[in-house]
């Protein structure tokens, strides 16, 4: 059984429905008024505008919101919604990052460290052309990068650095220049420096 005020809300709408008579929402107690005039745009931006028999029981809902009548808007709005609903509390924001649980990290660093065993036996057994090597290397510093919230990464990439600059010195030095993704990999490893001297050799 509804509550009385609930049951005379419904008359009312229901009134004004059949009746075809406008409410004015100037009398709603408490509605935020900039919220609303928010909400009413973004209906017509998205060309689904708020009925005049609908207009006040939508102003009238958005009123009950209280103190969050301009976050409902809000979270409508952001979801594409036609319609006013309940603010979801605790959910994450999907533009947050995700923290990962601790089983997670554990199976990335079981990956990585796969991908990296991998490419030793490749470098050591497989590549004569330190050009290639370097590639691979460019490849493993783009790896680095994908994990770059991992907590040793800075030292991964610090320990590829002494290898880079091995594989340069047995390469023909314009081929390296020449290539651009192993010229940014200088820059990104060696800075300015790293350039001035590849020039100069």
């Amino acid at each position: 059984m509804l509550p009385t005020g609930v049951k005379k809300q419904s008359a009312l709408i229901k009134t004004i429905i059949y009746s075809g008579e406008k409410m004015s929402i100037e009398n709603i107690e408490g509605l935020d008024r900039e919220a609303w005039d928010r909400w009413v745009a973004y209906r017509k931006a998205i060309r689904k505008p708020l009925k005049d028999v609908s207009m006040h029981a939508a102003a009238l809902k958005l009123s009950k919101y209280g103190a969050d009548q301009a976050e409902v808007v809000n979270q409508s709005i952001s979801n594409q919604w036609q319609g006013l609903f309940e603010l979801r509390k605790g959910k994450t924001d999907p533009s947050e990052p995700k923290q990962k649980t601790d089983k997670q990290k554990a199976a990335d660093q079981q990956i990585f460290d796969g991908h990296q065993s991998r490419n030793e036996r490749f470098w050591n057994s497989e590549i004569d052309d330190p050009i290639m090597k370097l590639r691979l290397c460019d490849a493993l510093l783009a790896r680095y990068s994908a994990y770059a919230d991992e907590p040793d990464i800075l030292e991964r990439i610090e320990a590829l650095k002494p290898r880079v600059a091995e594989f340069i010195r047995m390469s023909d030095k314009t081929k390296v220049l020449g290539d651009p993704h192993l010229r940014s990999m200088v820059w990104q490893l060696f800075g300015k420096r790293g350039i001035d001297r590849l020039q100069s050799a």
